[in-house]
């Protein structure tokens, strides 16, 4: 794997890095060759590639007022002359603004390609999002304009690369600061290992089936430290809706804060609290627990890439658990800004564990 390669100069030179950004640029690469087939580079040249993570951080505080001020959204983002004024531009070089560029650059690639072709055209690679842009119609069957087209290139990424970063870092950190837990987790890969059982890299159907211990460290941390902590709101259909005792009115928006919710005490226990992974592998309690937990949302409005998050997870984590040694620095601090998490200057001295060690 490339970042395994690329953290073992840093684990050589024994020379401390921010794993959480690390673990944010991994996610990064990840979601852009899902978008775009091809990575940005972020692993590869081990740096933030045109700053799109700082750019994405820093409009936080600002995404989470334009999602909860209707008025805002409705009357200056959609305003073309003042819109501007808030929103990247594609003439930007670096952040938001350029991923927006790079999405209008291939989605107008491809579509020469097929204007070329007459119709006759197939992509050479269709497991990715730009396939899914160009296919995608409207209920009447029209496709979408290049407008559409480039925000559903674009969302998979915003909302997936540093929040599924903010959740690989959350979990390497609470690992780190529960070393009985990172035994088993370890202790776990290790069987796994000598059984022949994981490949190398660990796919993720062999993490999935085999390191269910893994799992439930992954899920436990998304139930304490949420990457969305507090969800985007839904706005109430006319007539209202009764919620628990209280009747809300039509056009109320409301919202639920997943953070609070999986610590509930009546549910998880006393110590709701705690990071404990054994909760997930109780008898009779895993399926209560999944149907619970509240990290993605629920319903239609599920957070559409769940699936993607639990595998980068699961095929990341006990790879990287299995070849390196860590020695905490600073836990950093877990921020929320604008109802959105991520990792602030967790930092950590790495040791490549011998190859007799990984077993």
């Amino acid at each position: 794997m490339l970042f395994t390669e690329k953290i073992t100069h840093f684990a050589e030179a024994k020379q401390e890095i921010i794993i959480s950004n690390k673990a944010a640029e991994f996610a990064a690469d990840v979601l852009t060759t899902l978008s775009f087939t091809e990575p940005w580079g972020f692993v590869a040249n081990q740096r933030d590639e045109r700053d799109y993570l700082k750019s994405w951080r820093k409009g936080l505080p600002y995404f989470g007022v334009y999602n909860r001020w209707n008025s805002f959204r409705d009357y200056v983002l959609k305003n073309p002359t003042l819109s501007p004024y808030f929103l990247p531009s594609t003439s930007d070089k670096t952040g938001m603004g350029f991923l927006a560029f790079h999405a209008d650059q291939a989605i107008k690639r491809r579509e020469k390609k097929i204007q070329e072709a007459n119709g006759d055209w197939q992509m050479e690679n269709p497991d990715h999002s730009l396939y899914s842009c160009l296919e995608a119609r409207h209920s009447d069957s029209s496709p979408l304009n290049s407008i559409k087209r480039r925000a559903h290139m674009t969302l998979i990424i915003q909302a997936g690369a540093d929040t599924t970063g903010t959740a690989i870092g959350c979990t390497l950190r609470n690992l780190l600061t529960n070393p009985d837990v990172l035994h088993k987790a370890r202790a776990e890969i290790g069987l796994a290992d000598a059984a022949n059982k994981l490949s190398r890299p660990i796919a993720y159907e062999e993490s999935r089936r085999y390191l269910p211990y893994c799992g439930a460290c992954i899920k436990e941390s998304m139930r304490i430290t949420p990457p969305t902590p507090n969800l985007l709101p839904r706005v109430v259909p006319p007539g209202g809706k009764q919620i628990g005792n209280v009747f809300v009115p039509g056009g109320t928006e409301v919202t639920s804060h997943s953070y609070v919710l999986s610590r509930d005490t009546t549910f998880y226990g006393p110590d709701a609290d705690n990071f404990r992974p054994e909760r997930w592998l109780e008898p009779g309690r895993a399926n209560e627990l999944e149907s619970s937990l509240f990290t993605f949302s629920m319903g239609p409005r599920v957070c559409l890439g769940k699936d993607i998050v639990y595998m980068e997870m699961l095929e990341f984590l006990p790879e990287i658990i299995r070849n390196f040694d860590f020695r905490l620095l600073d836990v950093g601090k877990y921020v929320v800004a604008g109802g959105i998490g991520y990792n602030e200057n967790f930092r950590v001295l790495l040791t490549r564990r011998p190859d007799k060690d990984r077993h």
